[in-house]
């Protein structure tokens, strides 16, 4: 835990156990962890902190992969796409005051209209550089906590999103292994072939799975995206009043 931030404890940390609980719960109730070495490799990668570090950064791959992805049935991110003269908006005033803030804050000019029917790969590069500026001037968590927040909120749904099939993957195998052991392997071994740890790891993993099924969807993550992009738009818009205002501790001759 002490090699990973706020951010990462939450938008990638917690989807990785969310994802790997019915592991978990299989080697409570199999008590798999008695067996020597897998008590040793469990407390080793416990020790080092490299088990919270490996599963970030697997969990931020599964996320990433998925992103472009989304991006591209949504029309772009929606930092790039709300930016775009060349495409609806809902509140066109709402949009030139955006691009006037994230031009101030971020010194770069945005494409014209001409220039993004010309070309609109060079426009949408255009925007990503200033978008990335201004992202680099809201780092700040504690001044920017609700901009934090909303970014932390969609690096959350998006890994989730990304995780979906592995974890799946992972809740229906541990289920099968369990009601296997019940069915066959209990009796071999003279241990209760239905007993109340046995139908609890059984309906905890079955949970699991159905959670993965209902939870994960595209529309989850695009709505923490927006409400993002709308944060940071808003963080630019905040800037560029703060740079304009008269400082107060100046004197007027």
């Amino acid at each position: 835990m002490l090699f990973l931030d706020d951010y990462e404890r939450r938008a990638r940390l917690v989807p990785g156990l969310l994802a790997i609980l019915p592991l978990i719960v299989l080697f409570a109730v199999l008590g798999l962890r008695q067996i020597p070495a897998v008590s040793y490799a469990i407390g080793t990668l416990a020790l080092a902190g490299a088990g919270p570090v490996l599963i970030a950064g697997a969990v931020r791959n599964f996320g990433r992969a998925v992103e472009q992805q989304l991006w591209d049935s949504w029309g772009g991110p929606p930092t790039i796409a709300w930016l775009r003269l060349d495409a609806p908006s809902d509140d066109e005033a709402q949009r030139q005051l955006w691009r006037r803030a994230v031009e101030a804050v971020s010194g770069v000019a945005l494409p014209s209209l001409r220039a993004e029917r010309r070309d609109k790969a060079k426009a949408d590069n255009a925007i990503k550089l200033a978008i990335k500026r201004v992202r680099d001037r809201t780092r700040d968590k504690e001044r920017f906590a609700l901009l934090f927040n909303e970014n932390r909120n969609y690096g959350y749904e998006r890994n989730i999103y990304g995780l979906r099939w592995p974890a799946r993957g992972i809740g229906l195998l541990s289920a099968l292994a369990l009601a296997s052991y019940m069915m066959w392997l209990a009796p071999v071994i003279d241990r209760p072939q239905i007993s109340a740890g046995n139908l609890f790891g059984l309906t905890a993993c079955l949970l699991c799975l159905i959670g993965w099924f209902l939870l994960p969807s595209s529309k989850r993550v695009q709505d923490a995206a927006n409400r993002y992009a709308h944060e940071l738009l808003h963080a630019a818009v905040t800037l560029q009043d703060e740079a304009q205002a008269p400082d107060p501790t100046s004197t007027v001759p």
